[in-house]
């Protein structure tokens, strides 16, 4: 028999539907008796002050604005999920392709399940630009529920 939501990767951005996603996907852990692996994925070269690229050093620096942006989504969700009452790891990456390291991730910590929130791309946007959420479910792997 297949283990299932055993380990459950919940990629997050600080969005509403990332939030809900959490939340789903901490009652399904609670459930399962399974384990959380909360990703957050910052692009390189974002700059939280201004318009201008940060300079590679500052990227990948552990104290710098990008990673400051991801510690502080990853702070949060740590804030919320103790009071949950389900084991966690916490991972911060850096890629400017979060479908594909989402995925990668997941199979490097051997998740079991993907649950993600949705963007919520209208038809015509949809249909035009592929979301990571569906590229997620097509090329995952394993199963995906995406929370709108």
């Amino acid at each position: 028999m297949m283990k299932m939501l055993k380990k459950i990767l919940v990629p997050i951005d600080g969005s509403e539907h990332s939030w809900r996603a959490m939340e789903y996907a901490a009652a399904l852990a609670r459930l399962s008796g399974g384990h959380l692996v909360i990703l957050t994925i910052v692009k390189p070269g974002i700059n939280a002050v201004g318009g201008a690229p940060l300079e590679e050093e500052l990227v990948y620096s552990a104290n710098g604005p990008v990673m400051q942006i991801g510690n502080e989504v990853l702070g949060a969700a740590k804030h919320l999920m103790d009071k949950q009452e389900v084991p966690c790891d916490y991972l911060l990456a850096i890629s400017g392709r979060p479908s594909e390291e989402i995925i990668k991730l997941g199979r490097r910590e051997g998740c079991d399940t993907i649950v993600m929130g949705s963007r919520g791309f209208g038809t015509l946007e949809g249909m035009l630009k592929r979301s990571v959420s569906r590229t997620v479910v097509e090329d995952a792997g394993v199963p995906v529920i995406v929370i709108k």
